[in-house]
């Protein structure tokens, strides 16, 4: 378990490890007010169960002289007030200290998540080809989730109520060690061994719970991204069986873990009451009177009154983070990346990149990393000199769309370099690189929003340019119909994918997508596949009366009619 609490600070930044101090501050002043609540009570009952005591004890004759008492039952009620004063403000304080705990906890699942989809935003795009997509939106929405609640909340209760139990048996041993020790000892020895009895099935279902969560969400995304296919293929049934069964596991491990979690708590419960009538027994056999019985069993009583309690979120706490120890398993090497990443961007400083001549590709190969054995490209050599087009042909699985890729900056070959203008294509110019390019893919991405946010996909709302999106749109033959047949015009809701739109409709609004950002290179990868013949040649045609660096992949023609020069792969 300390393991676990060092690899969790280990991921707070220092903004996040500063505000647990401040957390902590808070949690230490409660204990110490919490303290202060139970020793109020001792004196209290003294002078309840025997008024004479007053005269005989130094610190009460002058609590009385300085309050103005005059009598014993005078200082009965002002030593209940202080006692009821210090508990109110203890409560207070508890109340206070909860909300931070809570406020801190949350804030951080915002942070967290935030931090995380950052991480992951900033890869490169081999990163997204080897990882699962549902497992990634899983890490940022559900198990930074657990983390919180599992992990981040139970090692603040486990701190917030192990300095209440420390400051509990530190009152009882400054009235009677043995006792004290006794107490501490009997409730140590119950919760321990119900802990190693349950640890390794916690350790289990953790495991389980997280594949089982793994799976609820692959299943969730598959079915519903390809909703059209699963109706098509009577296959719903198999994806809410599926669901069904790691959902069934998922919510199975929740109530197993909530339930071992609890199992101490009657047990110390009754040994408590036990524990504190045999005090009352042994008082009476030592020949105590009622007047020194009644105050210690007060002590007693409300000090395992404020004990139990926090022993049980204790064990709780330490049970929750065993259970969530896979979670932290997953998320750790996630966060590590930022590592990675901070580094790499230490090395590779923002450089400015200009368009003016030619790109060139010298001996570029390439072979994907789950296959490293078995090359996609091997030596390719081309130059392109900047307003001519290209065109690469080639049968499928020849690696056109590849070396499209590698030229995008999307993927870096093992061998080879990319030169623009004789400057070599590196991590230090991308960003700038990507600014001068436009790309219109085979599968056109479309978010659900509208018209106008899809084709200036990525600048925020307010700054849209709607003159250049109009513009863009009537380049590629979008325009007329955007404004003819949709009732909101440019502002209209496309659906989540584009849904409402047809598949050479949602082609052009790619294609309209690409000339927004006024590239100096256009990469089309089959760009007119979903267009007819005559809107086809329209779009190629007023593509290049505006004069740009165009590469082509395609398996038509008469596409290939347009360019200047063709490469043949495969």
């Amino acid at each position: 378990m300390l393991k676990s609490l060092k690899q969790l600070w280990g991921i707070l930044t220092k903004l996040d490890k500063r505000k647990v101090i401040y957390v902590l501050i808070l949690v230490v002043g409660m204990a110490f007010i919490e303290s202060a609540g139970v020793i109020s009570i001792m004196p209290f009952l003294a002078v309840l169960s025997n008024p004479a005591i007053v005269e005989t004890v130094p610190i009460l004759k002058i609590l009385q002289e300085y309050s103005g008492a005059k009598n014993s039952q005078q200082v009965v009620i002002y030593l209940g007030s202080i006692s009821f004063i210090i508990v109110v403000f203890s409560a207070f304080l508890k109340i206070i200290t909860q909300y931070a705990v809570n406020r801190f906890a949350s804030l951080q699942r915002h942070y967290f998540s935030s931090r995380l989809l950052k991480i992951y935003l900033q890869q490169n795009y081999e990163f997204f080809i080897q990882r699962n997509s549902a497992s990634l939106i899983k890490n940022v929405l559900s198990e930074v989730d657990q983390l919180i609640w599992s992990m981040i909340l139970p090692a603040l209760s486990m701190l917030s109520y192990g300095l209440v139990l420390i400051a509990m048996i530190g009152i009882l041993l400054l009235y009677n060690p043995i006792i004290a020790l006794g107490t501490a000892g009997t409730l140590a020895f119950f919760y321990i061994t119900i802990y190693v009895l349950v640890k390794k099935k916690l350790s289990k279902i953790g495991q389980e719970f997280t594949q089982a969560n793994k799976e609820r969400y692959q299943n969730c995304q598959e079915a519903l991204a390809g909703i059209k296919d699963v109706i098509i293929n009577n296959a719903k049934q198999g994806y809410i069986d599926q669901f069904e069964t790691s959902s069934r596991v998922f919510a199975r491990h929740i109530a197993t873990r909530d339930t071992l979690g609890q199992v101490p708590l009657n047990i110390i419960e009754t040994v408590g009451y036990g524990c504190l009538i045999g005090l009352a027994m042994l008082l009476v056999v030592l020949g105590k009177d009622v007047s020194e019985i009644l105050p210690v069993l007060g002590l007693y009583g409300f000090a395992a009154y404020r004990m139990l309690p926090a022993a049980q979120n204790i064990y709780r706490a330490i049970s929750q983070i065993k259970f969530s120890q896979q979670v932290l398993n997953i998320l750790i090497p996630e966060f590590d990346l930022e590592k990675e990443k901070s580094s790499k961007d230490l090395i590779n400083h923002a450089a400015s990149l200009e368009f003016e001549q030619t790109i060139r590709l010298e001996n570029i190969s390439f072979a994907y990393p789950n296959y490293p054995d078995k090359p996609v490209l091997c030596d390719i050599n081309l130059e392109i000199k900047k307003n001519t087009s290209i065109g690469i042909i080639g049968k499928s699985g020849s690696g056109k769309s590849t070396l499209m890729d590698i030229m995008l900056g999307l993927l870096t070959p093992q061998h080879g370099k990319i030169y623009i203008d004789n400057r070599e294509l590196n991590e230090s110019n991308i960003r700038e690189w990507r600014n001068l390019v436009g790309y219109v893919p085979q599968f056109i991405y479309l978010a659900n929003k509208s018209v106008a946010e899809n084709i200036a996909f990525g600048v925020p709302k307010s700054e849209i340019d709607i003159e250049q999106v109009k513009y863009a749109s009537k380049l590629a033959q979008i325009d007329e119909f955007i404004m003819q047949n949709l009732n909101n015009g440019y502002d209209e809701i496309i659906g989540e994918k584009g849904v409402m739109l047809s598949g050479g409709q949602r082609q052009r609004i790619g294609i309209a997508r690409a000339l927004y950002k006024k590239p100096e290179v256009l990469f089309l990868d089959e760009v007119t596949s979903s267009l007819d013949a005559e809107t086809a040649n329209l779009v190629f045609e007023s593509i290049k009366n505006i004069g740009k660096t165009i590469i082509l992949i395609s398996h038509k023609h008469f596409e290939i009619l347009y360019v200047d020069k063709k490469i043949l792969l495969g």
